[in-house]
């Protein structure tokens, strides 16, 4: 079957499964003891004392490089408990427009994005299904404890520090310019355009998560959809307490600053993996290990009794549910602006 050829609607045959989808299955791992196979629907893990850790995400507001953000966004969650990662189960289904090198892209998105993070793919399906118009991916990550420890969102203590890690809108900043990079011709600049689009390299929070536990975090949870403040919104719900952040604390890059600027949104609720909220006892000893692991990591708040606030440019306002991600807003403005040149 030629590249250029296009993909017939229902299960991607056998000998397409074989010769693209299980010839890649990223990082081969001790634990998978039944791997993907034709007649094979189920995958086996061998995890001895630990505790199996599993999460599910799909992606759906990113386009290009879709395959990767999956994996990466998946096993993320694992690594938000302090957890280690090991394999990935993939839903993949394609539009009747996809081509055969359409299929080989993504598969080879993923197996790079395995190969980084160590992790093997065990299994999954792939189809190609009628009134899609594009790919849709759902990947279920599983994982192990490391000694059967769980930093759990709702495992916030009063008292706690808030940290976060890296740079709030990362994720969204560089799935707006690599999925819209006309529109930001004379907003940014070339240089920044381009370290927009590497900000994907750093979505992983798979060191954030284990510097974490080894440094005696109480909890932790990774900010996606509805950015840092969303996230931390989401620890109060799951732990019963409340929170004080400051926002003018929370690390944001320029180059997101600005997109976030031009497309009129909020870059602390702007999907944001790579950014892990953790909260510790002693949050500037957290830091300190996260910088010397050259990650950036800042203090931005407490967790409290009750009151849930938001402190930003000296006026306080009340930390609320995240609601629809600010990716979606800048996407719609951006298309309007897309079909206007």
């Amino acid at each position: 079957m030629k590249k250029n050829e296009p993909l017939v609607v229902g299960k991607v045959p056998p000998e397409l499964l074989e010769q693209i989808v299980f010839s890649r299955l990223g990082y081969p791992r001790k634990e998978v003891v039944l791997r993907p196979a034709i007649g094979e629907d189920t995958a086996a893990l061998d995890l001895a004392d630990e505790l199996l850790l599993a999460s599910s995400d799909p992606i759906t507001g990113a386009e290009d490089k879709a395959g990767w953000l999956a994996v990466k966004v998946a096993i993320n969650d694992i690594a938000a408990t302090g957890g280690e990662p090991i394999c990935i189960l993939v839903t993949l289904l394609l539009p009747e427009t996809a081509l055969l090198s359409d299929l080989e892209q993504i598969i080879d998105d993923i197996n790079e994005a395995c190969l980084e993070e160590g992790v093997q793919v065990a299994g999954g399906h792939t189809e190609v299904t009628q009134g899609l118009k594009q790919p849709l991916i759902s990947i279920t990550a599983l994982g192990k404890t490391r000694n059967r420890r769980v930093l759990s969102s709702s495992n916030a203590k009063v008292g706690d520090d808030i940290v976060v890690t890296k740079w709030a809108g990362m994720e969204g900043t560089s799935i707006l310019v690599r999925d819209f990079t006309q529109a930001f011709a004379g907003v940014l600049d070339e240089g920044s355009i381009e370290q927009a689009k590497k900000l994907f390299s750093m979505i992983s929070v798979t060191l954030d998560g284990r510097i974490a536990a080894e440094v005696g975090a109480n909890a932790c949870h990774d900010a996606t959809e509805g950015g840092v403040l969303g996230a931390i919104y989401e620890m109060c719900q799951a732990s019963g307490l409340g929170a004080v952040v400051y926002a003018d604390k929370i690390p944001v890059l320029p180059v997101t600053l600005r997109v976030a600027e031009f497309c009129k949104i909020d870059p602390l609720r702007l999907i944001s993996s790579g950014c892990l909220v953790v909260t510790a006892p002693d949050g500037e000893a957290l830091c300190k290990a996260y910088r010397e692991a050259g990650v950036n990591a800042k203090v931005v708040g407490k967790i409290v009794r009750e009151a849930r606030e938001v402190v930003r440019s000296g006026n306080t306002f009340a930390l609320s549910s995240p609601g629809p991600d600010h990716l979606w807003q800048a996407r719609r403005y951006l298309e309007s602006i897309t079909r206007r040149q």
